[in-house]
């Protein structure tokens, strides 16, 4: 008879450490992981402070380890206990403690549904990984978590996608390491290790249905297909998973760009695929954009909108909510965000921006692109200077100490906004009247640039031009401003009428 490991956590290692390279949580080289934080939703039972010692161990050590605690207040004795040894354990391992609460923490709800109370974890999840947007949450779903509810989706009359029971990852951000491990090995491990852990009376209560489907059904399904019987339902997870999940090259080959707020694919090409693709093209970009930070859109509205465009018109904006505006132009959809907290956006174009810099200054835009500014005294152009591609306009700065009045200043284009026409007009025309036969629908128009003279738009990259009449003189500065949209390879076609 062998000895036991003297360390029981030890075997679990390697397969902890394979999921992470997968999911690009660690790395083999030196470079910083992913994410800078790790959160764990820890409740006390032993799935997660197995999950939480194993994680202590793996993390490198530039990543912050987080114990997230959700108390539902279902039962004021347990629940002060379970809250009590989460944040023990948290000391004793080194992590940061992050509790939340029900928020109706007076009442007594000893009979609540598990539906509710599991909205109102996620809610408290959601909200952390809002406020600390380089962190990625671990949860501790083991191996017969996914069966049972894998039990549960056969009978309610889920899609193919149901089978999958409960995804390794979702959201880019959340992560299940624990699914290829069972309940009974994951406590014989931590029995051995002496790792304390909390047991929850509920988990033995018929009252829920996962009880009842571990309890009752599993028994009866394993007593009439040994050796293995339920076990086997795992493996059917993971094939579906395979099946409804798109490659790796997927939305590379749709995806003619892709930036944080925007995002370029062929229409006709997304239009021959099969409505399943369609989804699962959709919900990878969206978790993609999520990454970055910025609030998504509702996947049905996007389907939605897609499915109701018409190709033949080339011209179509639908609003999507979050900010967000889906944009069809010539056969290619544009998923733009609109950056709200840009709106009174403005960059001054100072006397001694425009006179004094020597090489070319470079300006992030807020809202995507970036602007060159570059100067060369009049009278001494080399000619030698190495163009800088883009959308591009001159204009002459004069030597004189007097103010340029009224000031240059950058901005984004609203409403009502009007032509620079280099006299006094009473009414000058609108800029919307330039562009509204432009092929470009108003959330991409949104996102270019506007150089203005006072309350007067002198040019829009692409659309508007009208720097030629600024005064002139015979000495001063020549200043370029070059605009690029997005790689300096797409900033021609994004621009030019077909």
């Amino acid at each position: 008879m062998t000895n036991p490991s003297p360390d029981p956590l030890a075997p679990f290692e390697p397969g902890i450490r394979d999921f992470l390279l997968r999911h690009d949580l660690l790395t083999q080289d030196a470079s910083p992981p992913l994410f800078r934080e790790w959160a764990v939703a820890v409740s006390g039972g032993g799935d997660s402070v197995f999950l939480c010692h194993l994680l202590k161990r793996l993390a490198p050590p530039s990543v912050a380890l987080f114990f997230l605690h959700f108390n539902h207040h279902t039962d004021k004795k347990k629940n002060g206990e379970d809250l009590s040894f989460v944040r023990e354990l948290s000391e004793r391992i080194g992590a940061c403690f992050h509790s939340g609460e029900s928020p109706s923490p007076e009442l007594s709800r000893p009979g609540i549904s598990e539906t509710i109370l599991r909205q109102e974890r996620h809610v408290f999840f959601e909200d952390f990984l809002r406020t600390h947007p380089r962190s990625a949450l671990f949860l501790g779903h083991q191996l017969d978590d996914r069966i049972e509810t894998i039990l549960a989706n056969l009978f309610r009359g889920g899609g193919p996608r149901s089978l999958i029971g409960i995804a390794p990852s979702s959201s880019g951000r959340i992560f299940r390491p624990l699914l290829a491990f069972g309940r009974q090995e994951i406590r014989k491990a931590l029995d051995l290790s002496g790792l304390s852990y909390r047991e929850d009376p509920a988990n033995t209560d018929p009252a829920h249905l996962r009880n009842r489907i571990r309890l009752i059904l599993r028994g009866e399904i394993d007593r009439f297909f040994p050796p293995n019987g339920t076990r086997h339902l795992a493996h059917l997870g993971t094939l579906m998973e395979r099946e409804t999940s798109p490659p790796d090259l997927f939305p590379s080959l749709l995806c003619e760009n892709e930036t944080p707020g925007r995002i370029r694919f062929s229409f006709f090409m997304y239009r021959s695929m099969r409505p399943s693709t369609q989804g699962l093209f959709i919900r990878t970009l969206l978790n993609r954009q999520r990454l970055h930070g910025l609030p998504i859109p509702t996947e049905r509205n996007l389907l939605r909108s897609l499915e109701q465009a018409d190709p033949e018109k080339p011209l179509r904006s639908f609003p999507l909510g979050k900010e967000w505006a889906l944009s069809l132009v010539f056969g290619r959809a544009d998923l733009v965000y609109q950056y709200p907290e840009t709106e009174t956006w403005r960059y001054d174009l100072s006397l001694s921006i425009l006179r004094e810099s020597s090489a070319p200054l470079r300006i992030p835009l807020p809202r995507g692109g970036v602007l060159f500014l570059d100067r060369e005294p009049i009278g001494e152009e080399t000619g030698q200077r190495r163009s800088i591609p883009g959308q591009r306009t001159s204009f002459c700065v004069p030597s004189s100490t007097d103010q340029v009045s009224p000031p240059l200043f950058l901005r984004y284009w609203e409403s009502g906004l009007r032509v620079f026409s280099g006299e006094e007009v009473l009414s000058p025309p609108t800029v919307s009247s330039f562009w509204k036969d432009r092929p470009m629908t108003s959330s991409v128009k949104a996102l270019l640039p506007v150089l203005c003279r006072g309350p007067l738009a002198l040019w829009i990259p692409g659309i508007l031009d009208r720097t030629d009449l600024l005064p002139q003189t015979g000495t001063g500065s020549k200043v370029t401003l070059t605009y690029q949209s997005r790689e300096r390879s797409e900033w021609k076609k994004f621009l030019e009428n077909p």
